[in-house]
């Protein structure tokens, strides 16, 4: 899968910027020529120079010195690049915020698109595994202590699902997150004349965008909603990630990330083959659930405008744009390229000496005790069991209280762990291919 990170990167360049500020002016002038707001030769000549390369961007830094102003400064290199009275009617009606706001919608919009084939990608790597493992037994662990056998199929099939979750939360929230904004200086289209409607009307389809009910320029939930999402999306890819960390311990040896020629994994110690990806991910989502927190901050603005929200809402929207790309570039990795260690895997299984299959000891017995009397008399020599490093069938095949009620034939069978899988296998059969159909289909429409 190619990646997105450079893509993104190149999106959210100091020129990537001046590019999508121009987009929204090309945009605004082409509506206002075609309302006859402002003359038709005159929009054309706008469109025509609102390009990167047709400004001479070399002198922006000094006009910024002089103003102080992000878009008067770029607006003069746009205004001597069309020259002569067409110049004068480069940005009518619209206010700075309106055009910087926009512009980092058609960043998110980029983001998202660039994103889109990547989460399916990971979603297809995870329902692969699904499948390919649905019977593959490993010992399940809650609170980070063996409790009952599962199918790393069953495991992998979880992480596609929640993927899943998060992609329908990405396309449910398009359409609000990616609003045009162009209301002028406070919201009220007044700047507009009659065609402040229309304009946002025509600007929208220019620039693949919905249409807003209302002015936003204070109300930036819009932006909230986009970190939230990636922050949800960095905290599933997270967990799975530190999922294949603690199973690539050298204790557990059941997974592990691609190693392959050339790759170092310590300057001093040749032996190690440590968690890349992993790691990264899980550094890169925890900036993503800080930077969201930050973006819930910016959103206290106050009456119709301030600046507050400006310093430092760009750079961190488009440091979650940055951190979203990289955990979805390395979670599709981390998934597409995964060694499965399936004897290990069966090794696990029984570390404990049986003792995992407590439960299904103790509701067969049940049966015939009643559950509770079952609970207490299975408990007492798992504990002890335990405690003296004891084998599990050996003990409750010496207790006579047991054996009169469960045959040692029985007691034997019953603590083999793949009796007791539940449907584990079927469920993630049915998930992998439920979910691939998913994956496989256009996200965003």
């Amino acid at each position: 899968m190619e990646k997105i990170l450079r893509q993104i990167e190149a999106l959210l360049s100091r020129e990537g910027m001046f590019d999508r500020w121009l987009q929204v002016e090309k945009a605004l002038a082409n509506a206002q020529g075609k309302l006859g707001m402002i003359p038709k030769d005159v929009a054309a000549d706008i469109v025509s120079h609102a390009k990167v390369e047709c400004l001479a961007m070399e002198k922006y830094d000094e006009l910024y010195q002089k103003t102080g102003h992000p878009m008067v400064s770029m607006l003069r290199l746009l205004e001597t690049a069309v020259g002569g009275e067409a110049g004068q009617y480069i940005h009518l009606g619209a206010t700075t915020q309106d055009i910087i706001d926009t512009a980092m919608v058609l960043a998110l919009k980029g983001t998202l698109e660039a994103a889109e084939p990547v989460l399916g990608a990971m979603g297809r790597a995870a329902c692969r595994l699904a499948e390919k493992y649905a019977d593959t037994p490993m010992m399940g662990r809650t609170h980070n202590v063996q409790a009952l056998p599962i199918t790393f199929g069953y495991k992998a099939a979880i992480w596609a699902s929640e993927l899943y979750r998060c992609m329908e939360r990405l396309r449910e929230s398009r359409k609000r997150i990616l609003a045009l904004q162009m209301s002028g200086a406070v919201g009220s289209l007044v700047s507009f004349g009659e065609y402040g409607e229309k304009i946002q009307e025509l600007m929208a389809e220019e620039l693949g965008l919905s249409v807003p009910d209302i002015c936003w320029h204070a109300s930036r939930d819009r932006y909230g909603e986009f970190a939230v999402q990636a922050a949800l999306l960095g905290a599933c890819a997270g967990r799975i990630a530190k999922e294949v960390y603690e199973l690539m311990g050298t204790e557990y040896g059941e997974l592990s990330e691609y190693w392959g020629a050339g790759r170092v994994g310590s300057s001093t110690m040749p032996h190690k083959v440590n968690p890349t990806n992993t790691q990264h991910i899980l550094a890169k989502a925890s900036h993503l659930r800080y930077g969201a927190a930050e973006i819930m901050e910016l959103m206290l603005v106050d009456h119709e405008r301030n600046m507050q929200h400006f310093i430092g809402e760009r750079t961190k929207m488009e440091q979650i744009c940055l951190y979203t790309a990289e955990v979805l570039d390395r979670g599709c990795e981390l998934l597409e390229t995964l060694i499965v260690q399936e004897e290990n895997m069966r090794r696990n299984l029984n570390r404990l000496g049986g003792l995992t299959q407590s439960e299904h000891i103790m509701l067969e017995l049940g049966r015939k005790i009643g559950k509770q009397n079952a609970h207490e008399k299975i408990g007492k020599i798992a504990v002890h069991t335990f405690q003296e490093h004891l084998d599990f069938e050996e003990e409750l095949c010496s207790r006579a209280e047991i054996t009169k009620d469960l045959p040692a034939e029985e007691i034997h069978d019953l603590l083999n762990p793949l009796a007791y899988l539940g449907k584990c296998p079927e469920m993630a059969v049915r998930v992998s291919r439920e979910l691939m159909e998913k994956f496989s289909g256009k996200v965003f429409q």
